[in-house]
Formats: C-alpha cells, sequence, structure tokens
C-alpha cells in the first residue's frame, strides 16, 4: 500500500517543476481562502488590467506608439468609471431605496387580493387556508425584513471600505496596466529556470481567458442595453435598477438568468397585473435570454471556453459554496485553469 502511493507521488511529482507548481497551487488556494475579501480589489484590478491590455494592443496595432496607447487606454477607462459612479450609481441607488420604500405597499395589496380570493372562487380555496397562508407569508416576510435591516446596518459600515476601495482600484489598475512587465517579469524570477508545464498552462489560459472576460464585458454591456430598451418601451419603473441586474446576471451561467427573472416578472405584475401587457413584457425578457443563450454567447465566445456545461454548473456551486460571490464570479475561470493544468501535467501520470 505504502509502495503503491509513494510510485503514484513520484509519477505526480515527477519533477522539479511539478513539485513548485504543486506548491504554488496550495499557497494561492490557502492565500484566497483566507484571504481573498481582502484581496478582492487587488483582483478585480488585475482582471481589468488584463482587459485594458487587449484594448491597449489593439490601439498599438492601430499605428500609435505603446506609451500613447496606454494613455489612451487608462483615460478612456478613468473616463467611463466616473461616467458609471457619477450617474448610473446614484440612479441605481435611488432606484433601489424606491422599490424598497414601495415593497411594504405591494404586500399590503397582495395581501388584500389573496384574501379576497376565496369569496370569488370558494370551490377552490378556503378562507382557513388562506389564513394559514397569510400566517405564514407574514413570519416569511418579517425574516426577510430583519435579514435587509442586517444587511443594510452592515453596508452602511462598510462604507469606509467601499470608498477606501474606490479610491484603491485606479491606482492599482494604473500599476498593473504601466507596470505589467516589470510585474511579470519578477513573478517569473521566483520559478525555476525549467518551466515548461507553465508556460503551456499560461498559453492555453491566456487564449481562453482573454475571450472570455472581453466576451463577458461585451455580453454585459448589450443584455443591458438590450434590456433598458426594452424595458423603455413598455415603460417599466425601476429601469435602471432591472437593467444592471439582467446585465449582470451573465455573469452567473444558467442560474444568473432565472434569478433575475423574479424581480423582473414581480415589478412587471404589480405594475400591470395579469394583463396582456405583462405577458407580451415577459414574452420580450423571454426572447432576450434566448437570443443572448443562443445567438449573442456562441458568437462571442465561439470555442473560447471549452467546458461541458454540467462541469460549469458544478464550478459554480462549488467555488461559490468555498468563496461566496467571488467564487460564483470566478467559477468559469478557475475551472478553465484546472484543465488547463490537467492537460499540461507530464503525460506519465494520466
Amino acid at each position: 500500500m505504502l509502495e503503491d502511493l509513494n510510485n503514484l507521488l513520484k509519477k505526480i511529482f515527477s519533477n522539479e517543476e511539478t513539485l513548485v507548481f504543486a506548491i504554488l497551487l496550495v499557497i494561492a488556494f490557502l492565500i484566497l481562502f483566507f484571504l481573498g475579501n481582502i484581496l478582492t480589489p487587488f483582483l478585480i484590478s488585475i482582471i481589468f488590467a488584463y482587459l485594458l491590455v487587449g484594448l491597449q494592443k489593439r490601439l498599438e496595432t492601430a499605428g500609435l506608439s505603446s506609451n500613447l496607447s496606454l494613455i489612451y487606454t487608462y483615460g478612456l477607462f478613468l473616463l467611463v468609471g466616473i461616467a458609471l459612479i457619477l450617474w448610473l450609481a446614484p440612479l441605481v441607488y435611488q432606484q433601489t431605496q424606491s422599490l424598497i420604500i414601495e415593497i411594504p405597499k405591494w404586500v399590503n395589496s397582495s395581501m388584500v387580493f389573496i384574501q379576497n380570493i376565496p369569496q370569488k372562487y370558494p370551490d377552490l380555496i378556503s378562507s382557513d387556508q388562506i389564513t394559514a397562508f397569510l400566517e405564514s407569508l407574514s413570519g416569511q416576510i418579517t425574516d426577510i425584513s430583519q435579514n435587509f435591516l442586517q444587511a443594510s446596518i452592515a453596508g452602511i459600515q462598510n462604507t469606509a471600505t467601499v470608498a477606501i476601495n474606490l479610491i484603491l482600484f485606479p491606482i492599482l489598475v494604473f500599476f498593473f496596466l504601466f507596470d505589467r512587465a516589470e510585474i511579470i517579469s519578477g513573478f517569473l524570477n521566483i520559478l525555476p529556470k525549467e518551466r515548461e508545464m507553465l508556460k503551456s498552462v499560461w498559453i492555453e489560459m491566456d487564449v481562453q481567458l482573454s475571450n472570455y472576460t472581453r466576451g463577458k464585458a461585451i455580453e454585459i454591456v448589450i443584455v443591458g442595453c438590450a434590456a433598458a430598451v426594452t424595458f423603455i418601451f413598455f415603460g417599466l419603473e425601476y429601469i435602471a435598477l432591472l437593467s444592471v441586474l439582467v446585465g449582470f446576471s451573465v455573469l452567473i451561467p444558467f442560474i444568473g438568468a432565472f434569478a433575475v427573472t423574479i424581480p423582473v416578472a414581480a415589478v412587471g405584475l404589480l405594475q400591470f397585473g395579469f394583463t396582456f401587457d405583462f405577458w407580451l413584457l415577459i414574452g420580450a425578457y423571454v426572447l432576450l435570454q434566448i437570443l443572448d443563450g443562443y445567438l449573442l454567447a456562441p458568437l462571442l465566445f465561439s470555442d473560447a471556453v471549452k467546458l461541458h456545461p454540467v462541469i460549469i454548473m458544478l464550478a459554480v456551486f462549488v467555488f461559490g459554496g468555498l468563496f461566496g460571490f467571488w467564487g460564483i464570479f470566478f467559477a468559469i475561470p478557475i475551472a478553465t485553469l484546472i484543465k488547463a493544468i490537467w492537460n499540461s501535467w507530464p503525460k506519465q501520470i494520466k
């Protein structure tokens, strides 16, 4: 038994590079697990810098110098960021507050409607059943209200942290973008000289992740704008809030679109009731999701992320359970990394 285990370990760590790589993976996992929340602004800054490098290279290809393309790229990043902070963020915050204020009114209206059901349809449901349902619903609403209040208090307490991160974020992006050559060189100096496996992993990851991250950024903008146009056409309330939710829902594969359907349907139902306009809104929203899933996503990603849907869903649940929201956010990149490592590991252990 021990001899078999020893032989297996010798196959897995057949050379210095595989041993060092395994140690680096363990260290990275432990750092993310225990310090993930602290390192969040650093990780997000790295992702945005990675996205901006693609734009910077395109500008260089168009004929701009390296320094000028960097300045233009970072300037565009700052302009978009300032526009989002000064225009979209306050609008979403205002609509969120308005929605929270309206929820009790909607709940009361819904309860009145439910209480009248036995009078209209006595053969379908009795008054006792409605009373039991309302008592159960009231308890759940109380629990939700308490949880929301606790989350609001925590959000107020974290205001200083958010403000610091907003200041720190563009500074980090600046250094990761302008000094990326020095940062990469310093990281490579701590690795073994023989690093064919690391090169192979990076080549596969670079191709797939660059397409994935840039594709997702484009998909968020297109889906969010399409949702906004749809909601404006129907005169739906809370357009900015719902459009942002729909746009960012594409970050969570399969589950995101279903989850965001609930607030969209709830606002539509409370605004229009069970009318033709409501069903037309739901039909347009479902059509938007179908076009995104079967037309836009394939066009943007092609074969960029060659993972089976079951593997993607498993990654979302596993890494979401380990790291929370950011685990869901990075589920596909992490799964892609694991796949690249498996493909690049020495063949004799497979």
